[in-house]
């Protein structure tokens, strides 16, 4: 009581005490979230006007690149369609000359059914192997991220480019491995046609991976990042060449060798 009562001089000895307690039960305790401003009025952007004028300009402007273009070009329209006369060649939607892009050069069911199912499940599963919150909506996450995009774009247009121009000059039996499978070892349709094209696909993720492991020692998010970039640029590369370079007989053409039926 006295030693209380000399370390707070002028207060009672029922005050010290108190006090005293007051000092023992105060203790730093960590807590479960991280402090927030409560003023985010510099965070924010209103919907109007900011967004809304940007969206309104954007669609004046693209309506007005949209007249100008149907002023200066005919529209490709050709004669009445015959149902007794198929088109050569004749192609699906935009959206779809990937998926026949692909029917080429492999099965139909493997084409058409089994690498799309893959893929849409593959990009299904992202949030269940990439959950870190950090750098999310972020272009690329990092500088890093951004080489590893560019570097996967151009690895996989490059690769995609040469395996339709080889697989083309072999007669589309996958680089004459297919043919020299089926005529001369007399292989099985499906070894030739299912699981080589399968095969080779597979592959050539398998080298993307690696050299992107090699020489980036990317993290997770930066691999995803890598084999997502190869996803949509293989998805366009199958559509531009499915748009542009397939002509009668969906024979490999340059674009100013298609037929002049549309004009």
């Amino acid at each position: 009581m006295a030693d209380i009562t000399q370390q707070m001089p002028g207060r009672s000895p029922a005050t010290a005490i108190d006090e005293a307690k007051r000092q023992k039960l105060l203790e730093l305790v960590r807590g479960r979230a991280l402090a927030r401003p409560t003023d985010l009025a510099e965070d924010e952007v209103m919907v109007w006007p900011s967004l809304v004028v940007v969206e309104a300009v954007c669609a004046t402007v693209f309506l007005l690149l949209l007249i100008a273009v149907s002023v200066l070009f005919s529209a490709p329209l050709t004669a009445q369609a015959n149902p007794n006369q198929t088109p050569n060649p004749s192609k699906a939607p935009w959206y779809f000359l990937n998926l026949q892009e692909l029917l080429l050069h492999m099965n139909a069911g493997v084409a058409g059914v089994i690498i799309p199912t893959l893929a849409l499940g593959a990009l299904a599963a992202i949030p269940y192997f990439d959950r870190s919150p950090l750098g999310v909506g972020i272009l690329g996450t990092s500088a890093k991220g951004r080489k590893i995009a560019g570097f996967s774009a151009i690895f996989t247009t490059v690769v995609l480019i040469g395996m339709i121009v080889l697989d083309e000059a072999s007669g589309r039996t996958q680089f004459g491995i297919g043919g020299f499978l089926r005529t001369q070892l007399g292989a099985p349709e499906f070894v030739w046609n299912q699981i080589l094209p399968v095969g080779i696909i597979m592959a050539t993720i398998a080298v993307l991976v690696v050299l992107v492991q090699v020489i980036f020692k990317p993290t997770r998010r930066e691999m995803i990042i890598a084999l997502f970039t190869a996803f949509v640029v293989t998805y366009i590369v199958l559509t531009i060449s499915g748009t542009s370079f397939r002509g009668e007989g969906q024979d490999l053409v340059f674009p100013w060798q298609l037929p002049l039926e549309h004009h």
